[in-house]
């Protein structure tokens, strides 16, 4: 049939000679050449009415697979055309079968697995590599993702992923960083990523003595990104935005598994930014609240993420938002904490008071202070809802004498010196303050009823967060697994808190409440990242 002689005055007449073809019979040798003369038609129109909408293309894709020439012979039409994308140099024959292809394995997953062949994948490479900046490389990127995700590769396909490919992948995402090129960027992560499924797939996973962490060696990933430290920015940066915007579960699980190695390869540590971890730290807070109940694989991940990210990077000195993930790592493990560890969460937390009492008693009282209630003076004086303990107390009222005592000798020294306004009430709700102290410190105490009553948050269909105080019956249940690792992140985290000097900074590191960072949402609840220029 020559194409050549196809002259179309409207879609109309193109689309109608499109149903035509497929709904012959007895024209054609076999449905492979059916098929063949329908993608011909294709190739020879799309300038005309397939090249400013992928719609019509995907239109003209899907009257292919409804067609009864397809359905009854499904594999054999899809192998030919399989022959016809590795054989094929044709540009314009390549886009359209590609295509084809790329919707096909959509509508049936077992068709990826049909069209992995070497020579294909490696075609797909070299594309990938050769053809820069041409729609070619951006299919090629499409749908060798598709290929490597829904299945495990062979050690020899997998080969063709090394270290020269992984480079130049990671080049491709700085330079293409900007919104015109955000397909392509996020293709080529989105290849990355599932690089490393494959690359975890085959490789054997080491605990460490501590038995808590899994290393994975021979990763070519890791070590790529390991000789690229500081140039590679855009691929953490862009790793959290699509964590941030991702809807599909696949792509969460692939992002979740590259963020784990990386907190779990000591090279690697401090890769991202703090700011970066920071808003990471919001989209987990975040998902854990609103995930429901069915979503348990996705749950753990997110949990197994949350571990090393609070312990293993610059988050282990200076805690981001600690006293809601408190809050939420209590309610996910059902308020059910075993007593050795609600004896840390106590522990800690008399710990941040005296470090706070002791700011405010060596602070000098200004007049920020006085207008100010969130300065840690005022904060602190007008507190009455703390815990106590006797030696804490003792410590503060020490304390307190010290300061009184340099008080007097200052006043003495200087009797027209001029006070700052609001000086004398702020030195009375002290003292008042260190009563309250002295009483509930001379008075009896039941070790059994230490206890941290921390509030839960409560999601609203507006996703205004609300902080409650909830019985224990309404919390969710937890299944053994969730409340293992909830356990081993709380444990790790107050370990390595104590062992890095958590809390003498004091930087947002109260459990009695929420006291640093503030998070911008955007209208549909999910945080606004910028967008890397």
């Amino acid at each position: 049939m020559d194409l050549a002689t196809y002259h179309f005055d409207s879609p109309a007449q193109f689309y109608e000679e499109l149903k035509d073809i497929l709904e012959r019979k007895g024209v054609y040798d076999s449905p492979a050449s059916q098929v063949n003369a329908y993608l011909s038609l294709m190739v020879h129109s799309q300038d005309e009415f397939l090249n400013e909408s992928r719609q019509d293309l995907a239109y003209c894709c899907y009257n292919l697979f409804d067609s009864d020439v397809f359905h009854r012979n499904i594999e054999v039409v899809t192998r030919s055309i399989i022959d016809r994308a590795v054989e094929s140099s044709d540009d314009a024959d390549m886009w359209i079968t590609y295509h084809v292809l790329l919707h096909a394995g959509k509508e049936s997953p077992r068709i990826y697995r049909w069209m992995f062949r070497n020579e294909f994948f490696s075609k797909l490479k070299d594309q990938i590599q050769h053809q820069e900046g041409t729609r070619i490389q951006l299919i090629a990127i499409a749908l060798m993702y598709e290929m490597c995700r829904i299945q495990k590769l062979k050690e020899s396909d997998l080969a063709l992923a090394d270290e020269t490919f992984l480079n130049y992948l990671l080049d491709l995402v700085e330079r293409t960083r900007t919104d015109d090129a955000e397909p392509l960027n996020y293709g080529a992560i989105k290849l990355l990523l599932v690089f490393n499924e494959q690359y975890m797939l085959h490789t054997p996973s080491h605990p460490t003595q501590s038995g808590s962490t899994m290393i994975y060696t021979g990763n070519p990933l890791l070590a790529v990104l390991t000789d690229r430290l500081g140039s590679s920015a855009t691929f953490g940066e862009s790793l959290i935005f699509m964590l941030n915007r991702a809807e599909e579960k696949a792509l969460q699980l692939l992002i979740l598994k590259v963020l784990y190695l990386l907190f779990t390869s000591s090279s690697l540590y401090e890769f991202f930014y703090t700011n970066d971890l920071h808003v990471l730290v919001d989209i987990v807070i975040r998902e854990l609240w609103d995930l429901p109940e069915e979503a348990e694989s996705l749950r753990h991940a997110y949990l197994r993420v949350l571990g090393p990210l609070l312990t293993n990077t610059q988050l282990k000195r200076a805690t981001y938002k600690r006293a809601e993930i408190v809050r939420l790592l209590r309610d996910l493990g059902g308020g059910d904490l075993d007593s050795t560890l609600r004896k840390q969460l106590q522990e800690q937390h008399l710990r941040e008071q005296l470090l706070e009492q002791q700011r405010a008693l060596g602070a000098k009282f200004t007049y920020w202070d006085r207008e100010c209630s969130s300065s840690p003076l005022m904060r602190w004086a007008s507190d009455r809802s703390s815990c106590s303990s006797p030696s804490l107390s003792a410590e503060v009222e020490k304390r307190a004498a010290r300061q009184s005592k340099l008080s007097k000798v200052e006043c003495s020294s200087s009797s027209d010196s001029l006070k700052v306004p609001g000086q004398d009430e702020a030195a009375e709700s002290l003292r008042q303050h260190l009563e309250h102290q002295k009483e509930l410190a001379s008075s009896s105490t039941d070790e059994g009823l230490l206890h941290i009553d921390v509030p839960t948050m409560v999601f609203k269909p507006n996703r205004e967060p609300e902080y409650n105080n909830i019985s224990r019956s309404s919390q969710r249940a937890a299944s053994p697994t969730t409340q293992r690792l909830v356990e081993r992140v709380l444990r790790e985290w107050l370990d390595n808190g104590m062992k890095n000097g958590a809390g003498t900074t004091g930087v947002g590191l109260s459990v009695r409440g929420v006291t640093d960072g503030h998070s911008t949402e955007a209208a549909d609840g999910r945080f606004v990242i910028p967008v890397a220029q």
